[in-house]
């Protein structure tokens, strides 16, 4: 009977020891939601960080906190701002890092390693090239959450959501920069008509470590459903009528999509089949014509498998001719099924040479209404 009760009484005491060595109370803490990289306009040669952090406190003036710091690299300005912070700041919260275009003309894999390389660092992080300067961003109050960060991190999902553009994390970009056969992306945020007001329906285009260009709206949706990552939104197109006083529009609701790519060799020449095939809803038809037709329906799809061929194919032709980068990522087939074609060296010269076929196969699953 003592031995038992000396057992219970040694466990209750581990259990009563047992504690974190290293833990830290919020209070003591800068959780940061958002960090953002800017070149200095003081000193080029260096790199402005700015961190963004709720400040926790009900007494605390703000609900957040921005600080900023210089340095020569992304490291060395984390270390600036701590000595500035009154708190220990830790990344393991971070949702977002904002690069402004800037800085991603220059190169960003080298802040991207560095994130990374740190434990707190997470491969999650959703990466955004700003349109202008980063520190400028993150200051702003906006109207529903009071964090921008917070506010942007929702915008994303929503834009994903919509098809406009693709969620890349820093693991996806780290992988597709690895990769061969294909180069990153990552969305683009531009202002609105107010100071507070944002629109994320850009896709910045990246060739190895730069950036290159963008794409704009039509051409985001295009890319969606290129890479098979459309989800979701609408595809509004012109409907063709014989009445030439009309100009009706018909708007399809996209409830899933899918794409199927096959390469193949004619004659030393590269040949890319890429079949996408949207399911669909009738939105918005604006013709008179009774949308219960059989026949009107086929020619719904058709005008349909014909626009989406062709926002696609002018986005190739794109991508071929003015950027010579391969973002959709055909290569990755072409190295599979080609290994001796293949060049990972200069695949980007024997993408913009190849010849790709687009085939759409749009179906409509419902109309909306009944005879």
């Amino acid at each position: 009977m003592k031995k038992t009760c000396k057992i219970l009484s040694l466990i209750l005491i581990c259990l009563l020891l047992s504690s974190c060595w290293d833990v830290r109370q919020l209070d003591d803490l800068y959780l940061v939601y958002g960090i953002g990289v800017d070149i200095s306009q003081e000193n080029p040669s260096k790199y402005l960080i700015t961190v963004a952090a709720p400040t926790i406190h009900s007494d605390a003036k703000s609900p957040k906190i921005e600080i900023s710091g210089e340095g020569t690299s992304l490291r060395n300005a984390q270390d600036n701002i701590q000595n500035k912070a009154s708190r220990r700041i830790t990344y393991a919260n971070t949702k977002v890092f904002f690069i402004s275009e800037e800085v991603a003309r220059q190169g960003v894999i080298r802040h991207i390693d560095s994130l990374l390389r740190d434990p707190e660092g997470k491969g999650t992080i959703r990466l955004l090239v700003v349109e202008d300067k980063v520190v400028d961003l993150m200051t702003i109050q906006p109207p529903t959450s009071p964090l921008v960060t917070l506010y942007v991190n929702d915008l994303l999902r929503e834009s994903h959501y919509m098809s406009t553009i693709p969620l890349t994390t820093m693991r996806r970009f780290n992988n597709a920069f690895k990769t061969d056969g294909i180069e990153p992306v990552i969305p683009f945020i531009r202002y609105g008509s107010k100071p507070d007001e944002f629109l994320i329906n850009s896709i910045a285009l990246f060739k190895g470590n730069k950036m290159i260009g963008k794409l704009e709206e039509i051409e985001g949706f295009s890319f969606m459903v290129l890479t098979g990552e459309v989800q979701g939104g609408f595809m509004t197109l012109p409907y063709p009528s014989e009445d030439t006083n009309e100009n009706p529009e018909l708007a399809l609701r996209i409830l899933r999509g899918k794409s199927n790519i096959k390469t193949e060799i004619k004659d030393s020449q590269l040949h890319i089949h890429h079949q996408i095939s949207l399911v669909t809803h009738l939105s918005e038809f604006t013709s008179p014509e009774p949308v219960y037709d059989k026949k009107v329906i086929e020619d719904m799809q058709k005008a349909a498998n014909l626009h989406l061929e062709a926002i696609c194919e002018e986005l190739i032709v794109k991508l071929q001719n003015q950027y010579e980068s391969d973002n959709i990522g055909y290569g990755r087939y072409v190295r599979v099924n080609h290994p001796e074609y293949f060049d990972a060296d200069n695949w980007n010269k024997q993408f913009s040479q190849a010849i790709i076929n687009i085939e759409a196969d749009v179906g409509i699953q419902m109309v909306g209404t009944v005879q």
